[in-house]
């Protein structure tokens, strides 16, 4: 028996040992015993030994890739390790030999400026050498011709095919080895939308691209394709453009799931082989067709949509306006948007046409919808598609306004052959006058479209000799005085201006009231220019009159050059032809509008535009006045 305490651990390993040695030697007896009989089941079942034989091959493969992986994981643990030692190191030297007046950059600090270096020093220096050169070009310093300067812009547009390139590729290369959280963000794009600054649309786009266009890696960490290898491959080669490849990306990504690989590659490879000789618009019009290719049937026809859920609220604000919202079905919004929308043209109507808008602006439209090619060059169709782009873009809220890309602010110059430029306005001396700042911008010609439209329907309502459309409410001294207040029906505000000046045409009914609320009614002859007075003004003016306006007589508005209220007549010679914007251009502003002696309608500018105030006529005035007195 031990005796000591040293003693007494000796004996307990001792038996520990022999235990242990005990156990080995019964576990390897059983797994001997069950080798035996799985070898003689083996034998005796081939089928069997041939399955087992495969899943120790697949086995033996998993392991080895697992191997692999646990070894690359390891080798990319040391490596950043050893990069997070060496950065430190380099920081610590930066923060030793700061200096407070050293050339910081917006989005990269000492720090990061000198991570970047060390990572990618071409990045840097082509930081450093294209900051030289704009700051040469910006002072001057660096001499440079036209040719140069375009040169110099097919340069920079390679660069930025290729940047944005690299941002791709950059962007798939984190997602592979880092996660967004590290970084405190959720996802990736809320990491370059915060990090970089830019808008949330923009980040989408970056980080959608770099998911279609980046290479992925595998379960087991080997490298695959891209999603779209063939646009990936236009983009870095700077076949196309970042916003090319976005728009063919979106195209591909709406494939139907049922397309084969096949045909998916073949409609990539049309795509990216066309897109460069189209617009970018265009693009979408071509996968259209692509999809009639790979699916002649086309889809299926889908359920009409329950009427139900489209409908149109419209509410008075205590400040006497309206909000108007709405959902609308889709040949209702395409007729809206279309109106909204579309290019106008006035120069290639002929009389007949501008009579026929008169009567309504279905004619308008009518014209509007003419092929491009029958009124104009290549570049006159480039033109009209940038107009109704800028108009899309304000209507569905992308853009919250802008002028009408129409528009020529240089100063208009006389034609070599006497021709006076489109959008000018001329004094009765012949002078040239630029009116494209007085125009009104986009979403202000939405506006005054959309208030023509309703407009024109109470009109043709009158001339159909429509029942009373609105019963206005108030005292006859207020309406006399334009004071106070009235009341519709609905007992909603009216503006009393309104209804002394734009109420008395034939719709309305005044329910005057006295001092002591008796009742009494206003009858009042119709203030309406008439349909054949219309298609006169439509026939002398062809539109808005306003000097530079090229709205036509179906977007355009009768005005009373001597007021209604003044006991101006609805004669052919006290109107004129004005659209709606330029119409309410009269109320808040000090502008006028005349007719001359000649029976031409002229604008009066103020006087803090023109301090003679000298009569601006149309161009279209005297390009007629040239036309009739041309042959003498």
């Amino acid at each position: 028996m031990p005796e000591t305490e040293e003693e007494v651990q000796a004996c307990i390993k001792e038996i520990e040992a022999r235990q242990s040695a005990w156990m080995k030697a019964k576990r390897q007896e059983r797994e001997a015993q069950r080798a035996a009989e799985h070898e003689e089941y083996l034998r005796s079942n081939p089928q069997a030994r041939e399955e087992y034989e495969e899943l120790e091959r697949e086995r033996a493969e998993w392991d080895a890739h697992v191997a692999l992986y646990e070894e690359r994981k390891k080798a990319e643990e040391e490596a950043e390790r050893i990069a997070e030692a060496e950065r430190a190191e380099r920081h610590k030297a930066l923060a030793e030999s700061f200096d407070s007046d050293s050339d910081a950059h917006p989005l990269l600090d000492e720090y990061r400026w000198s991570d970047l270096k060390h990572v990618a020093p071409e990045v840097t220096g082509s930081i450093e050498s294209l900051k030289h050169l704009l700051n040469e070009l910006n002072d001057f310093s660096r001499p440079m011709g036209p040719d140069d300067a375009v040169t110099l812009l097919d340069g920079l547009e390679t660069l930025n095919r290729l940047t944005e390139s690299l941002s791709i590729v950059t962007l798939s290369v984190f997602d592979r080895v880092g996660t967004p959280r590290d970084y405190g963000a959720k996802t990736t794009k809320a990491l370059v939308q915060h990090r970089l600054n830019v808008s949330g649309q923009e980040a989408y786009r970056r980080t959608q691209l770099a998911e279609c266009l980046g290479k992925r890696t595998s379960i087991s960490g080997e490298s695959i394709e891209a999603k779209f290898p063939v646009l990936a491959a236009a983009l870095r080669e700077g076949i196309l453009s970042s916003n090319q490849t976005s728009t063919i990306a979106k195209c591909l990504n709406s494939l139907p799931p049922n397309v084969s690989e096949d045909d998916k590659i073949k409609a990539e490879s049309l795509l990216v082989e066309k897109a460069p000789t189209v617009r970018v618009c265009d693009i979408h019009r071509l996968f259209q067709e692509i999809l009639g290719w790979i699916d002649p049937d086309g889809q299926e026809p889908k359920e009409a949509a329950d009427r139900d859920n489209f409908n149109v609220n419209l509410r008075q604000m205590k400040d006497g306006t309206w909000t108007l919202k709405g959902c609308l079905d889709e040949e209702t919004g395409g007729i809206l948007n279309g109106l909204l929308t579309s290019r106008i043209k006035t120069d290639s109507q002929s009389d007949e046409d501008t009579c026929a808008n008169a009567a309504g602006i279905d004619a308008s439209f009518a014209d509007d919808a003419r092929p491009a090619a029958e009124s104009g060059g290549e570049s006159e169709n480039d033109l009209d598609q940038e107009v109704v782009d800028a108009y899309t873009e304000v209507l569905r809220g992308d853009r919250s306004d802008c002028l009408d890309p129409s528009l020529d602010f240089t100063p208009p110059q006389v034609g070599a052959n006497g021709e006076i430029p489109q959008g000018a306005g001329v004094k009765q001396d012949g002078t040239l006058v630029a009116m494209a700042a007085e125009q009104p911008s986009v979403r202000r010609r939405i506006y005054e479209r959309f208030s023509s439209v309703i407009g024109s329907i109470e009109m043709n309502r009158i001339k159909a000799g429509a029942a009373y459309a609105l019963v206005i409410t108030a005292k006859a001294e207020d309406l006399a005085n334009r004071t106070g207040k009235a009341v519709t029906g609905a007992e909603a505000p009216f503006p009393i201006d309104s209804a002394a000046l734009e109420g008395l045409n034939g719709s309305l009914f005044f329910h005057l009231m006295s001092e002591k609320t008796k009742s009494m009614a206003l009858a009042t002859e119709r203030r309406l220019a008439t349909e054949k007075q219309l298609a006169i003004l439509a026939s002398r003016d062809q539109g808005c009159t306003f000097p530079g306006c090229d709205t036509p007589p179906g977007w355009c508005e009768a005005h009373h050059i001597v007021p209604w209220a003044s006991n101006g007549k609805s004669d052919i010679n006290n109107l004129t032809l004005a659209c709606s914007a330029h119409h309410h251009l009269l109320d808040y502003t000090d502008w006028d509008c005349r007719m001359l002696i000649d029976g031409r309608p002229a604008w009066i500018p103020p006087a803090s535009i023109d301090p003679a105030q000298e009569p601006v006529l149309h161009a279209r005035f005297i390009a007629r006045e040239i036309g009739e007195t041309l042959f003498g």
